[in-house]
């Protein structure tokens, strides 16, 4: 009987712990409780979607199964059988990932998320809001549809102009793959929902080693090349673009229509934050797009200062992966910083590792496979330095320096085990304890 009770007390200690870190902040400054009002709120909207998203879809099932005189089982009745340590799990997950993002915002690594900050935002527009939960809704229902039938991964249409691994396959299940305006739509939103609203915050965890690179070297931003790979509809890139408005960017991805939203964010970052400032470029942002495999960039040799990739790798064959570590060598300048960010692998969080694997039967095929490899060696082997690691939640930021001398095969082994990493690890390692059956949120 004791056990039956214990996620709801662990789930109103979480409650008590986020009361209060709002009540601490509230009292201490603005900034931290606007932070804290702000993301434990995010966290309510996409509790409350993502939930809906469910219901929605176990009642169209059920519906469908009396018709046919059926009993179906569904991914909610799963989720609803277990639905304190779920909840429990993934918002102290939620709450170290914001604790610890917040400690790298006051720490002056980079700024508060613009759109906290700008209220002029759509994000605060109920109408916009009520659009985007709906149309995720009915996304649910389709994936769901998809994943419970164990649907054909193929795609809408065959193409030679894309790598095979990625045009032959829908990743997650989601409508078209990456191949329709329709899926880029309704990805921010999707994948927020997944993570109850952390996202972002592992997401600005890639912003870490830029931030040290730039600060260490005193370079001017200005004067800086940075490209982001699969850059996707260009959430992250907004991050990027608000911290450093003046750096040149460019933003690549394979499909058309996740560019097409990426240029969409990048401009409304533009005239919500620096609509006076004259950054260059066709649309006045100071950022080009390319649409490319990042196996195969059209850059010159040693033309970047840096390369940013987050969230792809673990959907490319580990062929692919290689390669891609070739290029970011290729066209960095000596000295250059290569940013990996993507999920956590085997042994970062020990208690995860039983089931870790199990999302990659989310239509992720080469997740298993990623989670195992060495990506430390991927990139010596490629001729670059190991930098830093940071964890952040159920996401790994990794980053690389091209030696200043060219050549392969004399990187240094191993990361470092910087100031930044010191208080990533801590920080996780402090609230491990509440979230260490997290990886329930793969199932």
């Amino acid at each position: 009987m004791v056990s039956a009770f214990t996620p709801c007390s662990r789930l109103m200690e979480l409650a008590a712990t986020a009361r209060d870190l709002l009540a601490t902040s509230a009292t201490s400054d603005a900034e931290s409780a606007g932070y804290w009002a702000y993301h434990l709120g995010r966290a309510g909207l996409f509790l409350g979607t993502s939930a809906a998203g469910a219901v929605a879809h176990h009642l169209a099932t059920q519906v469908q199964a009396l018709r046919n005189g059926e009993s179906v089982r569904t991914p909610w009745d799963n989720l609803s059988a277990n639905a304190g340590a779920e909840l429990t799990n993934r918002l102290a997950e939620a709450i170290a990932m914001w604790q610890q993002d917040l400690a790298n915002i006051k720490a002056g690594w980079y700024k508060l998320p613009w759109d906290m900050t700008t209220l002029t935002h759509r994000q605060y527009n109920p109408i916009y809001i009520m659009s985007r939960s709906a149309q995720f809704v009915s996304e649910a229902i389709s994936t769901l549809n998809r994943r419970v039938s164990n649907a054909s991964p193929d795609n809408w249409f065959s193409s030679n102009m894309y790598p095979d691994y990625y045009a032959d396959n829908t990743f997650h299940y989601q409508s078209d793959g990456w191949l329709s305006d329709r899926s880029a739509a309704v990805y921010e939103f999707s994948t927020e929902a997944l993570f109850f609203g952390r996202q972002d915050a592992m997401q600005r965890n890639s912003l870490l080693p830029l931030a040290e690179y730039i600060r260490s070297k005193g370079l001017n931003p200005a004067n800086m090349k940075v490209v982001e790979v699969s850059c996707g509809t260009g959430r992250f890139h907004t991050f990027l673009k608000d911290n450093w408005p003046t750096l040149r960017t460019i933003a690549s991805d394979l499909s058309p229509f996740y560019l097409a939203r990426a240029r969409d964010n990048v401009n409304y970052w533009k005239r919500q934050r620096a609509a006076e400032l004259d950054l260059g470029g066709k649309d006045n942002t100071g950022t080009e797009y390319m649409q490319c495999a990042m196996e195969s960039m059209p850059l010159a040799d040693a033309s970047v200062d840096a390369v940013i990739c987050v969230y792809a790798f673990h959907e490319m064959p580990e062929e692919a992966r290689v390669a891609a570590a070739t290029e970011f060598y290729r066209v960095l300048k000596p000295g250059g910083l290569a940013v990996l960010t993507d999920s956590v692998q085997l042994g970062d969080r020990p208690q995860w590792d039983k089931t870790l694997g199990a999302f990659g039967n989310f239509n992720e095929p080469h997740y298993k496979n990623y989670i195992a490899c060495d990506n430390g060696g991927v990139f010596e082997a490629a001729g670059f330095s190991c930098d830093s690691k940071y964890l952040a939640s159920a996401s790994k930021t990794l980053s690389f320096i091209k030696p200043q001398h060219s050549g392969f095969g004399s990187a240094a082994t191993g990361f470092s085990n910087s100031s930044l990493d010191v208080i990533a690890d801590s920080t996780l390692a402090a609230h491990a304890s509440g979230a260490a059956a997290v990886a329930a949120k793969w199932n």
